[in-house]
């Protein structure tokens, strides 16, 4: 008896948790949507998701800038890909997908937050 009602109580935490996970999935924004608010050409700030602080600048002919824990300027282009914006530079390639958060917009590679973009 004991062993049915710990796994009756295993199996309502689990739906529990399912339920939980679904109403705070985030909703993306359409790339395109996300284009036109951060290729503005004027500077955000970024948080990357080990705490590095950022300056991204992204304007609209797809070109642009980070400025970051080193001291100099990296040019970067970008466009957009299907449901991400793609940002590419010497540090790499980032397709990300974004939702929106107070204060700006946060990126997500994969089911991971990334980028958060705020100003």
């Amino acid at each position: 008896m004991k062993t049915n009602l710990r796994l009756a109580a295993m199996c309502a935490a689990i739906l529990a948790a399912d339920v939980t996970f679904a109403a705070s999935a985030p909703t993306f924004l359409q790339s395109q949507e996300v284009a036109a608010v951060l290729a503005d050409g004027q500077p955000w700030s970024a948080l990357t998701p080990d705490g590095k602080a950022l300056k991204v600048t992204l304007k609209t002919d797809g070109t642009g800038s980070i400025r970051g824990p080193l001291p100099f300027t990296l040019s970067i282009t970008w466009v957009v890909s299907g449901e991400t914006l793609c940002i590419d530079g010497r540090m790499g390639k980032r397709c990300l997908r974004f939702s929106k958060v107070s204060g700006g917009l946060q990126g997500w590679d994969g089911n991971k937050p990334d980028l958060r973009f705020s100003r």
